[in-house]
């Protein structure tokens, strides 16, 4: 697998793509204005409102929206980390409720674990770490854990054995230190030790951010830079810069991969990656074979709906499980892109045969494994429903690909979806009507889309010929809006049409 991490830095937002094989896999949005708070950074805040019900507490952190902290946020520690602001109050007993600890006006240090998504604040922990290439460092605590991922149980016993940590720190191994020395692994330990200490000498009764987490790009680097990284290409000089440096501390021999992008066309567009986004980030998503999803999202809930326009055979059973693991691919692949969290609901096309189902559940388990994120999947039910709930720690990746209507004057609409989702829908029907039918069709559109879809020697229809070793007639048709078209046999019957 060929990995490759573009970097689109623009005004007032910077874009992140990950490709795997030229794929559009996963897509990041972050504000360069209004980048207050990332899932990592640290604050004093100050108790403002307790919550007994909720068994809660809401902390001013200096951002527009309160920090949240629940009681089982609290951590072991908790009392270790109030002394250090609230000298006055000493407890000796273990509590369950929130304001037996947390009083209002005090202090305490936190981080976010979860960032503002939509009208919620913050989530905040009292269980501070530090997280690095290599492992996690927890201070106030003794222990030593390791990432589930690391089956060599040697490896885990020499770490064991000749890692050092400092009294009152503890940490997690993360899995990339199974292929690393204990020199490296030390190294590690030593740069986040002096990072807390730099943090801590910041400690006062004061609202205030006293760490904060690196660029989103650079965790991304740190989290998964692997020898599938082929490119890291970033089109803003400074950035690239910094990246360098970056890379040169964490992993100096991947140094060439990075590359600064200077020239004329827009880096999304070179590397089609805007493309990609026009057609994946819309309602419907097309899939081989006639089949498609619709996608509709809520705060809490997304629903994938699979749909086929395959005509019924004989063998319909097979036929739905054929679709349905076409349509699992790239439902795996939307769940990353996008960004969802919560619980996601995927409705199957209707399968009867238990291993059938099992086969559907088997691969969604393979296609989600290279998801970062906690994830659970559940086997479809007897509904041909699958259930799956996935961790969120940021707001879902949004990207408005509408642009305003050409006919607007005529039209109540504004906006309509991209020239290049109603080309997709086009190739879409096309591909599914030809393996079913040897008839003539007959394209009939709007004469300005017409000249698109006929320009130049190789052009777009000349392409579809070549593909489907089917000439297609357009037709052109001035009563047409721009993005109108319908599909019509040599005897005049109408096979499809659409008028957004």
């Amino acid at each position: 697998m060929i990995k490759e991490l573009i970097i689109n830095v623009k005004k007032k937002n910077i874009l992140i793509a990950l490709l795997e094989n030229k794929k559009l896999v996963e897509l990041y949005k972050k504000e360069i204005i209004n980048k207050n708070i990332s899932v990592g950074d640290i604050f004093i805040g100050k108790v403002i409102y307790i919550s007994k019900g909720m068994n809660a507490v809401f902390v001013d952190i200096g951002y527009k929206k309160y920090g949240f902290l629940h009681f089982d946020d609290l951590g072991e520690k908790i009392l270790k980390l109030l002394l250090l602001f609230n000298k006055k109050k000493i407890i000796k007993k273990k509590y369950k409720k929130i304001n037996d600890y947390l009083f209002l006006g005090d202090y305490i240090i936190l981080q976010v674990i979860k960032e503002p998504i939509k009208k919620k604040g913050p989530k905040m922990t009292c269980k501070i770490s530090l997280v690095g290439r290599y492992i996690i460092l927890i201070p106030f605590y003794k222990k030593i854990f390791f990432s589930k991922k690391i089956k060599n149980k040697k490896k885990i016993k020499y770490i064991k054995k000749n890692i050092k940590i400092p009294k009152h720190y503890g940490c997690i191994i993360r899995t990339l230190s199974q292929y690393k020395s204990i020199k490296k692994i030390q190294k590690d330990i030593y740069i986040l030790l002096n990072k807390w200490k730099s943090i801590f000498k910041k400690k006062r009764r004061k609202i205030k951010k006293i760490f904060n987490e690196k660029n989103f790009y650079y965790c991304l680097l740190r989290d998964n830079l692997d020898n599938n990284y082929k490119n890291i290409i970033c089109n803003n000089y400074k950035i690239y810069n910094e990246l360098l440096s970056y890379l040169y501390i964490i992993d100096k021999k991947k140094i060439n991969i990075i590359k600064n992008y200077n020239n004329n066309i827009p880096i999304f567009d070179k590397f089609g990656i805007e493309k990609q986004i026009k057609i994946l980030l819309g309602k419907y998503v097309s899939l081989k074979d006639g089949s498609y999803l619709i996608i509709e999202n809520t705060e809490a809930l997304h629903v994938i709906d699979i749909n086929s326009n395959m005509k019924k055979n004989n063998n319909i059973n097979n036929s739905a499980l054929q679709v349905n693991l076409i349509a699992i691919k790239e439902i795996a692949r939307q769940i990353r892109l996008r960004n969802m969290g919560g619980i996601i609901i995927i409705d199957c096309i209707d399968m009867i045969k238990k291993s059938q189902k099992k086969k559907v559940y088997d691969s969604l388990k393979k296609e989600m494994k290279n998801d970062r994120f906690k994830h659970k999947i559940l086997p479809p039910s007897k509904f041909n429903l699958i259930q799956i709930t996935r961790e969120r720690i940021r707001e879902e990746t949004n990207i408005n690909n509408k642009e305003p209507n050409p006919n607007n004057n005529l039209d109540n609409c504004s906006y309509v979806e991209s020239p290049f989702y109603h080309i997709k829908k086009i190739e879409h029907f096309l591909n599914f009507y030809y393996k079913n039918n040897n008839d003539k069709i007959f394209l009939h559109v709007h004469p300005f889309i017409a000249a698109y879809l006929k320009y130049g020697f190789f052009s777009l229809r000349l392409k579809w010929f070549i593909k489907y070793k089917k000439w297609i007639n357009i037709i052109e048709r001035n009563s047409f809006n721009y993005l109108e078209y319908k599909f019509l046999n040599d005897k005049n019957k109408c096979l499809f049409v659409f008028n957004n």
